[in-house]
């Protein structure tokens, strides 16, 4: 009942509510009163509301200025540093407040303990790496400011509604899916408008796809790890078309 209800709290379903509620009373005016100009004026903003008042609220500029910031930075200090080509997911846990990304130094051999303050990890063999804040932290928590709870072990649904304010609230792809089988997750992000930003991403810096993703993946990948409360090592990665596919494994 929560979920419907915020569904319908969301902008792109307000505001189409608000909006046919306007086109129908111009209707109840022009045929039931001498109102005219009146039905004529609620008529037009039923019309605006429903196809004018819900923009992203990320502006395209903006937005993309944010997404390419520090994202080659990153890509060229893993590359020099010759870390694993796939990256783990790690929510909050123990003395990590924050969900981080790591990258391991080699195959995954277990999962060490990360901490906060901690950016360089050295425990032992198979537990030696780098610990990152996600690209798409920034986007990812905007996307958490706007619902009324916190999505961290609230499972898929939660991960799904925040994915779809990602998506739809904020503009960052057409749709998404998200699916959970045993231990296996996949996630799958259609882009729309940033699809040139991510052939840019691609060609530029490849191997961030499956070591962090870029900050627009990262965010998805994060909102699934969080709304999961599991590690998710990335296993698999590909794009075609306007398609991308993860597919990560529960460590």
């Amino acid at each position: 009942m929560r979920s419907s209800v915020t569904k319908l709290l969301r902008p792109e379903y307000s505001s189409k509510i608000a909006g046919t509620i306007f086109i129908a009373l111009s209707a109840y005016l022009f045929f039931f009163t001498d109102l005219t100009n009146a039905a004529l004026g609620a008529f037009f903003i039923g019309i605006f509301t429903i196809l004018i008042i819900h923009v992203p609220t990320v502006e395209e500029d903006t937005a993309l200025a944010g997404l390419k910031s520090g994202v080659m930075s990153i890509h060229h200090m893993l590359e020099d540093m010759d870390v694993s080509q796939f990256g783990l997911l790690v929510p909050p846990q123990k003395g990590l407040t924050e969900t981080r990304v790591y990258i391991p130094a080699g195959e995954l051999e277990g999962v060490p303990d990360l901490y906060d303050e901690m950016f360089i990890v050295s425990e032992g063999k198979g537990k030696t790496g780098v610990s990152l804040i996600p690209p798409g932290k920034s986007l990812l928590d905007e996307a958490k400011g706007k619902m009324e709870y916190d999505i961290e072990g609230q499972d898929i649904e939660a991960g799904r509604e925040c994915m779809g304010y990602l998506s739809q609230g904020m503009g960052l792809a057409k749709s998404f899916s998200f699916r959970k089988k045993e231990g296996d997750v996949k996630i799958r992000i259609t882009l729309d408008r940033y699809d040139s930003y991510c052939e840019e991403i691609r060609e530029k810096a490849g191997e961030l796809c499956s070591r962090t993703g870029c900050p627009l993946c990262s965010a998805y990948l994060c909102a699934a790890s969080e709304s999961l409360s599991e590690n998710l090592k990335i296993v698999d990665f590909e794009k075609e078309g306007e398609h991308i596919k993860y597919s990560l494994e529960a460590v």
